[in-house]
């Protein structure tokens, strides 16, 4: 397949730090210029022409700056005056015609007095059937350290009904330096819970998902007003993880997931890092791996997943994180950005359905939204 790709140059002026408003960056503010312009070299707009309307939307990871600029009908986009920093860049063009979308990502660092030339390629993404569409960590409650409204939400992207009989929602581990595994390199990914649907994968047909249908799990599926006025009210969730070996609440009129894993507890996230991820289940081993804590050795058992039966997997960090938890050919870069703990925020998908496997662009923060709505911050 032929690509289409994003021409970027960067120019950097020197300029005494202003704060901006902004917070403030790893380098000192400046008065960076990001000139960008759009080529189409997949055909649809013609071979190696420039492609005028294409969406580019340009964040920082290093500051609030975060705005949605089209090129001109030259193909162009100038952007001044930019403080100092990462940033991500994210270009789109929907042809209405043909009904393809082309997407291009790349991350770009600016400094004062660099100038340099970059190129996104832009190509057709292929998407899951079946993706997670929403992540809430954070909590609401901070005075009760309240986290227990956490849930996770899928969407099926097809046009058919599909069946989630024994497939696998995974919190994945959060153990640094672990002596014998690395996430940017191996071909497993490690679950730390583990919680089933019921059913056979291929078999039976008692957890469908319906067309375009979003499915909430949720922690516990009661009301979690009563314990934070920002807390969300999961008592209609589809969908609930409960840990029988522990004392986790169970809503006896919501059905359950189930643990695999040999941990007691319910089916938590990590309120500042971690990731989640939707598999198969149809391979996976138990696995005993060790880390140094302090001056100990840990040694724990995690659930080993082939990266091949990964349907869809989000890792989030409020704070830019130092490491990764899950492997980048399952999801190149961490969404969440600046959610503080307890801050009922989550993080959802941009555009239902549109996964481009890098989770900086694709999700947004917003107020929890089991079920799904277009509210936004």
């Amino acid at each position: 397949m032929t690509r289409a790709f994003v021409c970027i140059t960067v120019s950097a002026v020197c300029a005494a730090a202003i704060s901006c408003g902004l917070e403030r960056p790893d380098h000192p503010d400046g008065r960076n210029e990001l000139v960008l312009t759009a080529f189409d070299t997949s055909g649809v707009y013609g071979q190696d022409t420039i492609v005028a309307g294409a969406q580019v939307e340009v964040s920082s990871t290093t500051s609030d700056y975060k705005e949605t600029f089209r090129t001109d009908a030259e193909g162009h986009l100038v952007l001044k005056n930019l403080p100092a920093g990462h940033y991500n860049v994210q270009a789109t063009r929907k042809d209405d015609v043909s009904m393809v979308l082309l997407i291009g990502q790349k991350e770009e660092q600016l400094v004062n007095a660099v100038e340099k030339a970059d190129t996104i390629y832009m190509s057709f993404m292929s998407s899951s059937p079946i993706v997670i569409n929403e992540v809430y960590f954070a909590g609401c409650n901070a005075s009760a350290f309240y986290f227990y409204d956490q849930f996770v939400e899928l969407y099926n992207t097809t046009d058919e009904t599909l069946y989630l009989d024994g497939y696998f929602v995974v919190r994945g581990t959060q153990a640094d330096g672990i002596f014998d595994w690395d996430p940017l390199t191996s071909d497993v990914a490690l679950g730390y819970y583990v919680f089933a649907f019921p059913g056979t994968r291929g078999v039976t047909h008692e957890c469908p998902i319906q067309p375009k249908q979003y499915l909430v799990i949720a922690s516990d599926a009661i009301n979690h007003h009563n314990y934070g006025s920002l807390c969300v009210d999961l008592d209609n969730a589809d969908w609930e993880f409960f840990n029988a070996l522990g004392s986790d609440y169970d809503n006896p009129a919501v059905p359950n997931l189930t643990p695999v894993s040999i941990y007691t507890q319910d089916f938590t996230m990590n309120i500042g890092h971690s990731s989640v991820w939707l598999t198969t289940g149809e391979s996976y081993t138990f696995q005993e791996h060790c880390y140094m804590s302090g001056q100990s050795m840990i040694c724990s058992e995690y659930t080993a997943f082939p990266l091949s039966t990964i349907l869809d997997g989000v890792e989030y960090s409020g704070d830019p994180p130092a490491h990764r938890y899950l492997s980048p050919r399952v999801d190149a870069a961490t969404g969440g950005t600046g959610i503080t703990r307890y801050s009922a925020k989550s993080i959802e998908r941009k555009v239902p359905g549109l996964d481009t496997n890098n989770s900086s662009f694709d999700f947004e923060r917003i107020t929890p939204t089991p079920g799904y709505s277009h509210t936004r911050e």
